[in-house]
């Protein structure tokens, strides 16, 4: 057998492709190496491991073939690694994939509600007017409305039980407000854009307290939306990610559902992050992103006592769906609340 070339295959001689696993070599000895160590193939050799191996007679000994191949330098260990980075590869194009497929459904749900919105919801030709306890609270129900259109676009939500259907629309009703207030006003000068157009400056107060609440959704909700430059695949996906929340009251019977859906949501918004944002700042903006839920959640809280007050003290009118989704701590009214949900996509 005539001496290797540095371009020579280091097991057979012949014409060597490239370094694989660890040895130069050419493609057969490369898929020989390869498929006996995926295979797991255990050789015997019948003339005492002292069998030639070059271009025309590697085949004749599987086991000295193989041996050779270790002796010069390739590595079992190689070979698990290459088929795990194929296998980590498709894996990773699989989810990208079904990621962007999830949040454009999102985003479709998005739409639907938004088109519910231009055929209830008359413009006006004072647009951006400065708002009236009567503004402020027909957009509230307005919100509430394309709330409950949102969520019937989403087909987990169509699957699990009516009860729970209920519990999750009343636990999320007031960081709807709070979330959708607050990523609408992103473009605003210091002031709240309601769903009816009419603007709510942090200093006018119009019905008691609703500044205290207006002034927090700019300053925790709005301002950090706005520097983070939050995009519309963002805001849906928090959205979602509150909605689902597994710890809901009344959602006992289908917490698991309702959780493995919030996992789903929140794999698709990191890796739509992870997509959208330069490597070293992919952890940190998808925290941010999640730290807007807090303030989101006490801003609701305080929203809810606000309406409260303003039901029991006639301040305010609050309407049958208001009370409802925001204020039924029991399922009392579900009859009702079920009928409004399935006639306010006719309105």
């Amino acid at each position: 057998m005539r001496p290797t070339e540095p371009s020579d295959c280091a097991i057979c001689g012949d014409h060597a492709t490239g370094k694989h696993y660890g040895a130069l070599s050419c493609d057969g000895c490369k898929g020989f190496f390869r498929r006996t160590v995926r295979k797991k193939h255990n050789y015997v050799c019948r003339f005492e491991k002292k069998c030639i191996v070059d271009k025309d007679h590697r085949n004749t000994c599987r086991k000295c073939r193989f041996d050779r191949c270790i002796r010069c330098g390739m590595r079992r260990e190689a070979v698990q690694h290459e088929r795990d980075r194929i296998a980590s590869h498709r894996a990773s194009a699989a989810l990208n994939n079904n990621s962007e497929a999830y949040i454009n459904h999102l985003l479709k749900a998005e739409q639907a509600a938004h088109m519910l919105r231009a055929s209830v919801i008359t413009r006006t030709a004072d647009a951006r007017r400065m708002a009236t306890t009567s503004d402020v609270t027909d957009s509230m129900h307005q919100q509430l409305m394309l709330m409950v259109e949102w969520a019937k676009n989403l087909p987990e939500f169509l699957q699990l039980p009516m009860d729970c259907q209920i519990a999750l629309l009343r636990n999320f009703s007031a960081q709807h407000l709070v979330i959708c207030a607050g990523f609408r006003s992103i473009q605003m000068q210091d002031a709240i854009w309601l769903t009816n157009d009419a603007c709510l400056p942090r200093d006018m107060p119009t019905i008691p307290d609703v500044n205290r609440v207006a002034a927090r959704i700019l300053d925790h909700v709005t301002q950090p939306m706005r520097y983070l430059h939050m995009d519309e695949s963002e805001y849906v996906s928090l959205k979602a990610v509150a909605f689902f929340d597994p710890l809901a009251k009344g959602v006992e019977t289908c917490s698991a559902m309702v959780e493995n859906t919030r996992e789903k949501v929140l794999s698709a918004f990191e890796n739509h992050v992870t997509k959208i944002s330069p490597y070293r700042e992919i952890n940190r903006r998808l925290a941010n992103l999640l730290l807007l839920l807090p303030p989101v959640l006490a801003i609701a809280r305080d929203l809810v006592e606000d309406v409260h007050l303003c039901k029991v003290f006639s301040l305010a009118d609050i309407d049958s769906l208001m009370q409802e989704l925001m204020l039924s701590a029991d399922n009392d009214n579900i009859n009702c609340l079920v009928a409004k949900m399935q006639t306010i996509a006719q309105k």
